[in-house]
Order: structure tokens, then C-alpha cells, then sequence
């Protein structure tokens, strides 16, 4: 078992390339800044060549047999090993956290919990049933189907959520008896690191889980060339995925994809108007808007949104902006100079649009990464701000005469991740169910939150067919075989 480092110490020399059961530096390498003070570094990481994703896939292939004919309960005990060792450290995992993206530090708490839920509920899953019996024509065969791993699985993870999207992707995978080839955002690589000091440490064999650290434009095309690679698992832009997805479709490569979305609220006269502002503010701000099921855009009924309005108003003043290491803070910076710049640059389309700001509006300067919580009206509904994923605290509401005008907008996107309806009707409730075009729906709560037993992923171009946690993990990361034993 890999005792785990020090990873203030693993940090600082860049020695961060987890390949065949050893820490490996490279020749290259690059640093992350505390978002929140910019001039305070959070670490050298190694800039992993193709080379060293070659020697991950070689290392992860020749681990793949074994780990394959390791007894679901022993992997399931190492799950659950990590989840052990994941909760004692989650203060310094959240502090962590909040180092690389500047996450709040409550939030990044609730994080680092969540990833300590999804171990353990994957560490359960593998104890459920890995097959079925069927009944047979001949009285003479029994017919059965068994699962199998598919092999070597490379995940490709996001920055904003640095430890629950890794774990709901890493956790099945492995879990399911695939070895991983480990890609996460350059933002996020501290996190990654400390992820994969846990998860060795609860006795992953050698090989087995193999992180490469560095800019992923540099090494996209060997992460997905790989002849060795038999599924791809990716969060993040709709560019990039379908790049990835480009790369390997001329080969027996699973995808799983979640690309984003631009999740639409609808709040109807009948809602209960003050716990519809909470909720809508929670799923738009909380996180600083980096979600991809942040609340974006809100369709308000004409006759109460003037209410709403100066209820969302209130709401967001009340929100603290603030040092995220502040347990009081509610909002911390975004996550980079170059998010900020993303946010600023939206900012700007508003006020050459003449867009009507309810709140907020502001963006610190370029020493910064601080944006002011923003509510904006008046938009066009070709507008980019109601178009496109903006990925920070923004939000843009609309007036609407009733319910179907509501729905006809909230659908009018390329997007389909998750939506929400404030009602207290029961029937607009589940007609919103039925016609929403999204993958998940909430009803009275916000467009964010996701529990780990249940599927998720979006329609159109938010995601790939194939969905994420739950028992829709065990489809995506096992094939099945079937089975036909006859006695003689």
C-alpha cells in the first residue's frame, strides 16, 4: 500500500505524474495561482508529454488482467477504504480545494463529502447482483448473462468540480475492474493529486490508477489515439467534446459525455414566490456559477414579476462576496484570471445590449478574480447571454404571459441538462415533466444537485446517450456476455 505524501511536498517539486504505482516528475512544468490572492502559488505540477500518457496506458494495460479477476467485494473494500480516508482528511481536502478553484469553502466542504458518498455508495453497488438468469426454450440449458470490465477507461475531468466528478467517474471505473488513465483540467490539478494520493493509499495495485497532469490540447491526441484505450468518460465544453468524440469514432471506443447546459427556471404566478427566489439564487450564484446545472435563465409569469424581481434582488444582496476560506463567505472568486476575463467579456455584451441590471454588474479588475452576483433583464432571446454557457454568477430573467410561453422558452436552446418549474399545480407540475427537453427536471428546487444513485446526464447537446452515477454507471463502464450452458 502507497503511503501517502506529504502533498505540500509533492507539490512543490512538481513531481506529480502517478504512473505505475510511483510519483514521477517531467521536464516541463507550470504553476497554479490561489485565485483568490493571485500572487500566492498553489503548486508546480508536471507537464505530462505523450510519451508519458504512452507509459500510462502501458502501465494501466498490464494492470487491466489482474485487477479484472479481483473479486467485486475486494474492490469494493478498497472504495470504501477511500472513502474512509477521504472523510479524515476533509478539511484538508476542502482547503484544497478551495486553494485551486477559490470554491467557497463550505461548498468545498459539501464537495469533498460528496466524493466520500460516492465511494461509498459504488463500494455497495458492486455487492449488488453482476447479471441475470433467463429462462431458456431448451429444458436442457440454463441461459445466463455475466458482466465484464471493458478494459483500459480514460476520464477526462473538469476544474470546477475538482473532487465529485473525478470520484463519480473514477469510482465505477475502477470499481468495475477497469484500470484508468486520469486527465484532469490543469486548474484542478492539486485536487487531482490529492485525490489520487487517497484512492492509492487505499490499496489500489500498481497500474491500476494513473494520473497525467499538463494541458490537455497537448495531449489529446495521444490520450485518445491509444490503441489500447476502450472507453473514453469526458466533462466539460461542447467543443472539445466532440473533438474527443470525433477522434474515436472509427473504433469500438464507449464515449460518456456531459457538456454543459444553460438550464432555464420557470416560476408561475401560483409559486410560492419567496422560497422560489432562494432556490433560484442557490442554482444560479452558489459556486460562483460554475456549474453546468447552474441556473442561468428564469421565465417569470407577467403578473408576479415585479415581485420576484425585487425578491431575486434582495436575495442576492444578502449574499456574502468574500474570501472563500471565510466560512461566512457565500461566494468566492472565479476560479482564474481567464474565467474572470470569460465573465467580463459577457458583462460587457449586457451593457452594449442596454440590458437592465437588477443587481450587481461589476467585475474587479485584472489583480482579481471577484465578480459582483449579477441579475439582468430585458434580453433578447438570440442575445449570446441567453445562447450560450456563461459560467459564472449571472443570471437573466424574463417576463412570460403563461405557462406554454414559459416552456416554448425554456426549451429554446441547444441545451438540455437540467431545468426547474416553481408551481404549486400538480398538473403544470408534471406537464412540465413531460415536456421539458432536459435530462433532469426539479420541481420547487433548483436546476443544481445531484445524487449519486441515480443516473444523470442531459439531451441535445449536453451529453452523449450514455449516463453518468447510479446504476447507469455499471451499463457504461461493464459489457455484458451471454451465457449458454447446456448440461449433458
Amino acid at each position: 500500500m502507497l503511503r501517502l505524501a506529504s502533498s505540500s511536498a509533492s507539490l512543490a517539486d512538481g513531481t506529480t505524474l502517478f504512473i505505475g504505482g510511483s510519483w514521477q516528475a517531467a521536464n516541463d512544468t507550470y504553476q497554479r495561482f490561489d485565485p483568490a490572492h493571485l500572487e500566492r502559488s498553489t503548486g508546480t505540477f508536471a507537464s505530462a508529454t505523450p510519451e508519458h500518457v504512452a507509459s500510462a496506458y502501458e502501465a494501466a494495460s498490464a494492470a487491466q488482467p489482474a485487477w479484472s479477476s479481483t473479486p467485486a467485494p475486494q474492490r469494493a473494500e478498497i472504495l470504501r477504504r477511500a472513502a474512509d480516508l477521504l472523510e479524515a482528511r476533509v478539511d484538508e481536502a476542502a482547503r484544497r480545494l478551495t486553494s485551486d478553484m477559490g470554491k467557497a469553502i463550505r461548498d468545498a466542504r459539501a464537495e469533498v463529502l460528496r466524493s466520500v458518498a460516492i465511494l461509498r455508495y459504488f463500494s455497495g453497488e458492486l455487492l449488488q447482483p453482476a447479471g441475470e438468469i433467463y429462462p431458456s426454450a431448451d429444458p436442457n440449458t440454463m441461459l445466463l448473462t455475466v458482466e465484464e470490465p471493458l478494459g483500459v477507461v480514460c476520464a477526462i475531468t473538469p476544474w470546477n468540480f475538482p473532487f465529485a466528478i473525478p470520484t463519480w467517474k473514477l469510482a465505477p471505473a475502477l470499481g468495475f475492474g477497469n484500470a484508468v488513465v486520469w486527465k484532469p483540467a490543469e486548474w484542478a490539478s492539486g485536487s487531482a493529486v490529492f485525490l489520487t494520493e487517497i484512492l492509492a493509499a487505499a490499496g489500489l495495485p500498481d497500474g491500476v490508477l494513473n494520473l497525467v497532469t499538463g494541458k490537455g490540447s497537448r495531449l489529446s491526441s495521444s490520450l485518445t489515439g491509444d490503441p489500447r484505450l476502450a472507453a473514453l468518460t469526458f466533462t466539460g465544453s461542447g467543443e472539445v467534446g466532440v473533438r474527443l468524440r470525433q477522434a474515436v469514432a472509427d473504433r469500438n471506443v464507449k464515449v460518456q459525455l456531459e457538456l454543459g447546459g444553460k438550464n432555464p427556471a420557470v416560476v408561475l404566478a401560483d409559486a410560492d414566490l419567496e422560497d422560489a427566489s432562494v432556490q433560484v439564487v442557490r442554482g444560479a450564484m452558489l459556486c460562483t456559477g460554475q456549474r453546468c446545472t447552474a441556473t442561468s435563465r428564469v421565465y417569470v409569469e407577467r403578473s408576479v414579476a415585479p415581485r420576484f424581481r425585487e425578491l431575486l434582488r434582495q436575495q442576492v444582496e444578502r449574499l456574502v462576496v468574500g474570501d472563500p476560506f471565510d466560512e461566512a463567505t457565500d461566494v468566492g472568486p472565479l476560479a482564474s484570471p481567464e474565467q474572470r476575463d470569460t465573465v467580463a467579456s459577457y458583462l460587457q455584451i449586457a451593457r452594449d445590449e442596454q440590458l437592465e441590471v437588477i443587481t450587481g454588474g461589476t467585475i474587479d479588475g485584472p489583480g482579481s478574480c471577484f465578480v459582483t452576483p449579477t441579475v439582468l433583464a430585458g434580453a433578447r432571446s438570440d442575445s449570446r447571454l441567453m445562447r450560450e454557457e456563461i459560467f459564472g454568477p449571472v443570471l437573466v430573467v424574463e417576463e412570460v404571459d403563461d405557462f406554454d410561453a414559459a416552456l416554448e422558452a425554456a426549451n429554446d436552446t441547444e441545451f438540455g441538462l437540467s431545468s426547474a418549474v416553481f408551481t404549486k399545480d400538480i398538473a403544470k407540475a408534471m406537464a412540465f415533466v413531460r415536456r421539458t427537453q432536459s435530462g433532469v427536471v426539479h420541481i420547487n428546487r433548483e436546476t443544481a444537485g445531484v445524487e449519486p444513485h441515480v443516473p444523470f446526464g442531459g439531451l441535445k447537446a449536453s451529453s452523449s446517450m450514455n449516463r453518468e452515477q447510479g446504476k447507469a454507471a455499471r451499463l457504461f463502464f461493464t459489457t455484458t456476455k451471454t451465457v449458454y450452458l447446456r448440461s449433458t
